[in-house]
C-alpha cells in the first residue's frame, strides 16, 4: 500500500490518511481481504502516532471498508455498497472542479493542464495534445 502524509499541508495527516486508504479501496488497488499494515508499523513508516492511525482504521471500520480482525489485523471489506461508487464519483468531480480552478488562477492553459494530468497519470500525452496553447 502506497500512502504519504506531508505534516505540512492544510489538510489534517488524518485526512490525508484516511483518505488515500478509501480512495485505494475504492478503486480496487487494495481487494477484499487484502491485510492493511500494522497500525504500529503504518505510524513508524509515516512519522504519526499509533493514535492516529488506529483512529483511521476504526473510521474506515465504521465506513464498512475494512474489517477489524482482532489480533488478525485489518482487512478490505468485500466490495464497498453502491453509495461508495457515487461518493468516488462525486469526490472525482470535487477534485476535477479544484484542478480546473488552479489552472486558470495561474493562468494555465487547457492542452498543459491536459499534459500534467497524463503525466500524472503515467497515460501517454495525445500528439494532438502536445503542442497545442489555449
Amino acid at each position: 500500500m502506497i500512502v504519504e502524509v506531508d505534516p505540512g499541508s492544510a489538510v489534517p495527516v488524518f485526512e490525508q490518511l484516511r483518505s488515500q486508504i478509501e480512495r485505494l479501496i475504492l478503486a480496487g488497488q487494495l481487494e477484499a481481504g487484502h491485510q492493511l499494515p500494522a497500525i504500529r508499523h503504518l505510524a513508524a513508516d509515516l512519522g504519526l502516532a499509533r493514535g492516529t492511525v488506529a483512529k483511521v482504521y476504526e473510521v474506515l471500520a465504521r465506513d464498512g471498508l475494512v474489517v477489524a480482525d482482532g489480533r488478525h489485523g485489518t482487512v478490505v471489506a468485500a466490495r464497498p455498497a453502491p453509495q461508495h461508487a457515487r461518493h468516488v464519483q462525486t469526490t472525482l468531480a470535487e477534485a476535477v472542479g479544484q484542478l480546473a480552478l488552479l489552472s486558470r488562477q495561474l493562468g494555465v492553459g487547457a492542452a498543459d493542464v491536459h499534459a500534467a494530468l497524463a503525466e500524472a497519470l503515467g497515460a501517454p500525452i495525445p500528439q494532438d495534445r502536445r503542442a497545442q496553447t489555449p
